[in-house]
């Protein structure tokens, strides 16, 4: 019989994996924690775009830093979303806006702005609660972690959800790439600064996927609870496509 492990599918946390008891209790309210097959449900686990992305980039931020006490993170979403992104948009908005205190969830202000440069200047960002909080917090052990994305002109579309299309086209998908921007503050108050430079989000999922069950069935697994960057190191988003991670 194959070992089973506690494994989170997509953007679900699972809380008995969770180092953390503040963690373990928040993540209820976040998902449900499943018992599956190994390499399938690992791999499952690994196809979110945000958390393969923002896990590459803030794991490389970190690792140029002695004792990293914080992560500031962003990501700016380009281009049209889907109808079934839409959907899931709206069913899965949190009731609060969170961030990671000395490894514990806390409430912030909704209405949290600030600036992120993902390359060509300074873009205002709001404060969002994304499982990067989780994620990134298991991976690196940062206790402090805050996440915000940026939306460009018209990727969140007006009127009637069904009316939306399937998906952005090919030609929509590569004209709008995806970036995102880290500041990692070290122990003594120096901040060094990265960004990751990706394809749109809808071409990274289905490529991540592929590259992830392609390693998971050559057996780079471990047991419990990974995220992307944990398992195949900070450069996997770098393995997709022509992504890259640049320090500013």
């Amino acid at each position: 019989m194959r070992p089973k492990a506690n494994i989170c599918v997509a953007t679900e946390c699972c809380s008995a994996a969770l180092p953390n008891p503040v963690l373990r209790a928040s993540s209820s309210k976040i998902g449900p924690c499943i018992s599956a097959n190994r390499r399938l449900e690992q791999y499952r686990s690994l196809c979110t775009p945000s958390v393969a992305m923002l896990g590459s980039l803030a794991g490389h931020a970190v690792a140029r830093v002695d004792k990293a006490r914080s992560v500031s993170i962003a990501l700016r979403v380009s281009g049209a979303m889907s109808r079934g992104s839409m959907i899931s948009a709206q069913q899965s908005i949190a009731p609060q806006t969170l961030r990671l205190i000395s490894g514990g969830l806390v409430t912030r202000p909704p209405g949290d702005l600030r600036d992120f440069d993902f390359g060509s200047g300074p873009q205002s960002s709001f404060a969002v609660t994304l499982p990067d909080l989780l994620t990134i917090h298991h991976a690196t052990g940062v206790p402090d972690i805050e996440t915000f994305v940026c939306i460009t002109a018209g990727a969140f579309p007006t009127g009637d959800v069904k009316d939306l299309p399937v998906g952005p086209s090919h030609a929509e998908r590569e004209a709008s790439r995806y970036h995102a921007a880290v500041e990692v503050t070290d122990a003594e108050g120096r901040v060094v600064r990265s960004v990751l430079d990706a394809v749109n989000g809808y071409s990274f999922t289905a490529m991540a996927a592929a590259e992830a069950a392609r390693r998971v069935l050559s057996r780079e697994v471990r047991p419990g609870f990974q995220t992307p960057a944990g398992l195949f190191g900070n450069g996997f988003a770098e393995t997709i496509a022509d992504n890259r991670i640049m320090d500013l």
